[in-house]
């Protein structure tokens, strides 16, 4: 308002004219409101979700690991496991199929990228429902490229420094940010892991979750294995039980224990039970460049493995401090690890079961049907991308490549899968109204509570993953 103008008006003029004057004053808010609402309207955008698709695997394996392997350990200097490059059989290996799925699924989901053609999603999105779809904006990132080329590959200097999960030493020693750092540098919302298996068992002769058990089960065998907890109730009458096996050999609570062992301290467990002191497979949380690493130096401190602490390897003075194992306990990965929609296993179980049950139904839709196209019972563990991420994780065994059916879908109906993921990925972020049909693997269409991961200095647990 012009200063002449207030002035006027909080002097005794006549009343007449303090009349006037406030009326032009109303009429004008009244205008500039409007126009303000107008341009909010006009520049309003919707929100932007940040995915990340996982194609696993990729790179060379190899005996050789000094050149080839993963897990680089900052205390050794070394790396602790050999590469893993994947299944294969029969001329097809998992590493390239997955990544040819996630391609075309990343160029679906692109159509709702800022400025892609969200009326061409909308299209698809109509074969899944009779509603008119809000528009969301995706911001879809691959983790990696294609490793279908093996002679190129093998003539890098570092045939795997794309592909490794965990950081590594370049050419001048600098520690370089592999594949979970780099997921996580994106600050994404949601990750797909895309994976496939060799060989298959009657029991998860299908699409399978992959989850990481909540750490308040794995908190219980740290109890049972120092002596805290006197029986394996804790575990047996858990929707944990089907804990994923490495062999036949030893049953699923053995292979839980011995996981446990290792999440907490680096080291598996021996033939007797104790901490197998010669198999050390590092501390994951210090592998990776995330904000839950411990502070520098950490190394000098773990390299004597002092009692009382987060580097013991005694089991029994193993004391679980520090940023990491604060974050373990904290209600966001209550959120992605247990409870939740499908009873257990959190968001995270969510998340994976309901992407798979788009793929079922794409395929469903045009006519693909079989018995070996079913949601399954989830792998239990404590995998390394769901684990060490703060994004809600669908970690997908699309199946095997031993089973027939299986080879068929990922050779011949790659478009399918790849429109089930991009549609499960759409709904999980904004949710859709599924249309009625008496299919069972029918997808629930209820988007993910990503508000709730908001803490209370209101920034994003999405966002607080990076340093």
């Amino acid at each position: 308002m012009p200063a002449s103008l207030f002035s006027q008006i909080t002097h005794h003029r006549p009343f007449v004219y303090q009349m006037s004057d406030m009326k032009f004053i109303i009429t004008m808010l009244i205008v500039g409101t409007a126009l303000a609402v107008a341009g909010v309207f006009e520049n309003a955008q919707p929100r932007v979700y940040r995915v990340v698709l996982d194609p696993g695997h990729g790179g060379i394996g190899s005996t050789d690991i000094e050149s080839f392997g993963d897990r680089f350990d900052l205390l050794s200097k070394r790396y602790l496991s050999p590469f893993a490059e994947g299944a294969s059989h029969k001329g097809l290996w998992e590493h390239v199929l997955v990544h040819e799925i996630a391609v075309k699924a990343k160029a679906l989901l692109d159509y709702c990228a800022p400025g892609g053609d969200f009326s061409k999603f909308r299209h698809i999105l109509s074969r899944y429902t009779d509603e008119e779809p809000k528009q969301i904006f995706i911001e879809t990132t691959l983790s990696r490229s294609d490793s279908k080329n093996r002679e190129e590959i093998l003539k890098r200097k570092d045939p795997n420094a794309e592909y490794r999960l965990y950081d590594f030493p370049g050419e001048n020693g600098t520690i370089l940010p592999a594949r979970i750092s780099r997921i996580n540098a994106k600050k994404p919302h949601l990750v797909v892991c895309l994976h496939m298996t060799r060989d298959y068992s009657s029991t998860y002769r299908g699409l399978n979750p992959v989850i990481v058990a909540p750490h308040s089960i794995l908190y219980n065998g740290l109890l049972y294995l120092q002596g805290g907890i006197p029986n394996k109730d804790f575990f047996y009458k858990s929707p944990y039980t089907d804990w994923f096996q490495e062999s036949n050999s030893k049953n699923s609570f053995h292979w839980f224990l011995n996981d446990v062992a290792s999440y907490f301290t680096g080291y598996p467990l021996d033939k007797q039970g104790k901490l197998d002191l010669q198999s050390f497979k590092g501390y994951r949380y210090n592998m990776v460049h995330w904000a839950y690493r411990d502070p520098p130096g950490w190394e000098e401190k773990a390299r004597s493995h002092p009692p009382d602490s987060q580097y013991a390897n005694d089991i029994t003075r193993f004391v679980p401090d520090g940023k990491f194992w604060k974050r373990e306990k904290s209600i966001f990965e209550n959120y992605r690890r247990e409870g939740g929609e499908e009873g257990f296993g959190g968001d995270n179980m969510y998340a994976t079961s309901e992407i798979i049950r788009y793929i079922l139904l794409s395929l469903h839709l045009r006519g693909e049907g079989h018995p070996h196209q079913k949601l399954t019972r989830p792998y239990i563990s404590t995998w390394s991308v769901p684990l060490l991420v703060n994004a809600v994780t669908a970690f997908i065994e699309l199946g095997s490549l031993a089973n027939q059916r299986h080879r068929y879908l990922f050779t011949q109906k790659q478009d399918e899968i790849a429109e089930g993921i991009a549609v499960g990925v759409y709904s999980l972020l904004s949710g859709i109204t599924v249309k009625k049909n008496a299919y069972p693997y029918t997808p629930k269409g209820k988007r993910i509570e990503l508000e709730r991961y908001r803490s209370t200095g209101g920034s994003s647990y999405f966002d607080e993953v990076a340093e």
